[in-house]
């Protein structure tokens, strides 16, 4: 098989297809692992309510390339792939499915007591940028009174791309189960360890079964090529954005730069003022000692260079004093 046809496992349609029949038993073996290893959930018994694999065309996909798992317990999961998008929109995003996903449980007038949690898996294919972790969690009740489990809503976001980094600390072979997972989703079919673990040994297999279904394939493949295009779309938006903030950034700066420039003058000419005044007064006083003092203050640094100069030219005090208009 030629590389450049490799399609990745995070690919959404080949991810759906890993586990979305309910009578394969392997297919549900990856399910409740993946589902096991992101969430405290333990599942018995797991039934897989979208089964659909082809849409009519990708831009439906969020309708059928999701997968949607009721547990025995009640519990609904929704696990999805996350190929592009910045985080803030997508954790905006996946809040507003959560709620959606609580509030058609039931009718209004119904027992709240009816309402069961909602569990929301992201493989989101990106690093997290801001605490590096592979997994977030967020649920919608606080842990201030270790009350979590009243909560309806919990969300896992699963950063694939942070395994690298992940990799890079421990070594491949000291990885858990929830990191093996991820490496393999990650890195697919050309993953190094894919035939060490039954997951992987299952994804493999599952993997060439499908990629000899033309159609199945021929959609995956146009699934990668509109994510890439998307990426790019976002990549060049990023750009756009951190090209206007590094101007922004600059202008800030030039702004910050003039103004402590314009202070700097503004207490120079302070300090040169106040050096002349107390040459002023100093003369002033030795001159005229008895004299009030009072009205040489708050006066400009050209009223005091002229009365200096008057002082020194012997002036009467009402000269001087005309300086200031008295």
């Amino acid at each position: 098989m030629d590389k450049e046809k490799n399609i990745p496992f995070y690919n959404d349609l080949l991810f759906k297809y890993f586990v979305y029949n309910n009578e394969d038993q392997e297919c549900m073996y990856l399910l409740k692992t993946i589902i096991e290893a992101v969430t405290p959930l333990k599942c018995k018994e797991l039934y897989v309510k979208n089964t659909e694999l082809l849409p009519s065309h990708y831009r439906e996909k969020r309708a059928v390339l999701d997968v949607r798992v009721k547990t025995s317990e009640g519990e609904t999961v929704n696990i999805e792939i996350q190929a592009y998008d910045d985080f803030e929109n997508v954790f905006k995003r996946f809040q507003y499915y959560a709620c959606k996903n609580i509030a058609m449980q039931i009718e209004e007038g119904d027992d709240y007591n009816q309402l069961k949690p909602f569990y929301q898996i992201v493989l989101y294919h990106e690093y997290d940028k801001e605490y590096h972790e592979l997994v977030r969690e967020f649920s919608n009740t606080g842990n201030k009174y270790h009350d979590n489990q009243r909560s309806l809503i919990y969300m896992y976001f699963v950063f694939m791309k942070e395994i690298n980094r992940i990799i890079e600390e421990k070594g491949e072979e000291n990885l858990n189960e929830l990191e093996e997972i991820v490496n393999l989703i990650e890195k697919g079919n050309e993953c190094d360890r894919i035939n060490l673990t039954k997951v992987g040994r299952i994804m493999k297999k599952k993997y060439d079964k499908f990629m000899e279904n033309d159609d199945l394939k021929d959609e995956a493949l146009a699934i990668a090529k509109f994510q890439s295009q998307q990426k790019a779309k976002q990549r060049n938006y990023e750009k756009v954005v951190e090209a206007l903030q590094s101007a922004e950034e600059e202008k800030s700066k030039a702004l910050e730069k003039a103004k402590n420039a314009e202070e700097e003058k503004i207490k120079a000419l302070e300090e040169k003022r106040e050096k002349i005044k107390v040459q002023v007064v100093k003369f002033y006083q030795k001159k005229y000692p008895n004299e009030d003092i009072s009205w040489l203050e708050n006066l400009t640094e050209k009223q005091y260079d002229e009365i200096l100069e008057l002082l020194f030219e012997d002036k009467s005090l009402d000269e001087i004093k005309q300086v200031i208009g008295k």
